[in-house]
């Protein structure tokens, strides 16, 4: 076990990580002064295999008025607020991240320390800043440069998925047709 961990950290050291097919985090999102964004808690529920990307938003002023924001291997997403009964239907042709999606990315460091944990870090420029744990390559800490807000990582599951197939589905209230 301990030869399987360091070979997993040496791996993570020469290249960023790749997501397992399915996992579940959950995070704190942490504005920057001048962000657009306020404070709030988010569950991502990824299922590459289900096709479908899932991460609910709850933001600290308003714990009801929950952010579901799905997106669909089949270039669909949907936004929407079950508490309002509002969607907002949109196309994204590339579908969900690939697994794999940060290769390419540019190696900031080996030795970042971030939430008290020794992490390696990764820029997409323009888009994310991605931390990870040296020794497990588990997600500490990424952080959207247009959206200027960090997420914390809380907690991480790899191989859990969403309890019910039909979170992966948007409401009635938000039909596909919308996106023709």
């Amino acid at each position: 076990m301990v030869l399987a961990e360091q070979l997993l950290a040496a791996a993570c050291a020469v290249r960023p990580p790749v997501w397992p097919t399915q996992f579940v985090l959950v995070q704190r999102r942490v504005p920057d002064a001048n962000a657009s964004v306020g404070l709030a808690t988010t569950v991502t529920y990824y299922d590459y295999r289900a096709g479908a990307n899932l991460i609910l938003i709850t933001p600290d002023t308003n714990a009801s008025d929950v952010l579901w924001d799905l997106e669909l291997d089949s270039g669909h997403s949907f936004y929407f607020t079950p508490a309002r009964r509002t969607c907002s239907p949109m196309r994204f042709p590339v579908g969900i991240l690939r697994p794999d999606w940060l290769a390419n990315a540019t190696l900031l460091g080996e030795n970042i320390t971030k939430n008290g944990r020794r992490c390696i870090g990764w820029t997409k420029q323009d888009f994310i800043d991605y931390y990870a744990d040296a020794q497990t390559c588990e997600p500490v800490s990424w952080y959207f440069h247009s959206m200027r807000a960090r997420f914390d990582t809380v907690y991480y599951r790899a191989g859990e998925t969403a309890t019910d197939p039909a979170m992966f589905e948007p409401p009635p209230y938000c039909p596909p047709a919308a996106l023709t």
